[in-house]
Parts: C-alpha cells; structure tokens; sequence
C-alpha cells in the first residue's frame, strides 16, 4: 500500500497559534513543538514507507536495502499508514497547515557540515585519533582539499540560487 504525499500548502502558523479553538489551548513555543515533532514523524514515516515500497540505495561507500520478510513489511506498511492518518486528522482538528520546505538551506547547511567534517579528516586533525604517518600528508590531505573545496563551491553554488529565487 503505497502513501500519497500531503498536499503541500504553506504554513502560515508555525509558531504562532491560529484562530482555531482548538489551537488557543497552546502558546506559541508548545504549538511549534509539537508541529516540528509532528513534521519530523512525518518525514521519517514516508522514508521507512519508501525502503518498505522496496527502495534502495547504492552509493560509492554504501548500500541501504530493508531485509524484511514480506509479512512484516505489509504489517509495518499498513501501521505507517495508520500513523500517516493520525497525524493527518490531528492536523486537520488543530487547522495546522502544511509548510513548502525549500531544499536550498536544507542542501548548503548540510554542505557546510561536510566541509567542516572533511576539513577535520586532514592528517593534522587526525593525530586526535593516534600518531600519524607522516606520508599521509601527501597521500590523504590533497584528495580533502580538493573535496574540501568542491563542497565549499557547491555551497556557494545553492547561495546564488537562493538569491536567485527568494
């Protein structure tokens, strides 16, 4: 069973309580809460959905496939749907509406993470682990650099298309 995605509208009330009944019984910081909680059930339902649905991922350094017998992935399935609902009908009963995230903060802020965890992967940093090899300094620090920098210049890169857009 297959989950279609949330319609997207823009959330006009994150963080602030709306006009609801239902609503006024939060303040501002428990209804954002809960909305940041609720998102991120969401977010994490419809990707274990996705590997259930059979995707998998095939990376340079990694591969992720669910081993599941099929008894169980139906079960699971049928539960996240039922979550899915969930959330749905206390969203509709408290008027919460959906946000259109922006994939552009989302990928620079993670490249900016990679950029400084490579940065702490240089033969200098490493000696927190135990001696280095002196060779690796020709060996590894070159290969970072470049990442290094590729990450720096993709970052940039989602920078001129945020002031591009927004």
């Amino acid at each position: 069973m297959k989950n279609q995605p949330h319609k997207p509208r823009r959330m006009k009330n994150l963080g602030r309580p709306c006009e609801n009944i239902m609503t006024d019984l939060f303040n501002a910081s428990q209804l954002n809460s809960l909305v940041l909680t609720l998102l991120t059930f969401e977010d994490n339902l419809r990707q274990a959905d996705a590997w259930l649905q059979g995707k998998e991922e095939y990376g340079i350094l990694y591969q992720r496939r669910l081993s599941l017998p099929p008894g169980q992935r139906k079960a699971a399935s049928t539960r996240i749907a039922d979550a899915l609902k969930q959330i749905a009908d206390l969203a509709s009963r408290l008027d919460l509406q959906s946000i259109e995230e922006d994939l552009v903060r989302l990928i620079r802020g993670q490249l900016s993470v990679d950029l400084a965890n490579l940065m702490d992967t240089k033969s200098s940093t490493l000696g927190r682990y135990g001696k280095v090899d002196p060779r690796l300094t020709e060996v590894l620090d070159p290969f970072i650099d470049r990442l290094a920098q590729m990450a720096l210049d993709l970052a940039r890169m989602f920078d001129s298309q945020e002031d591009q857009t927004g």
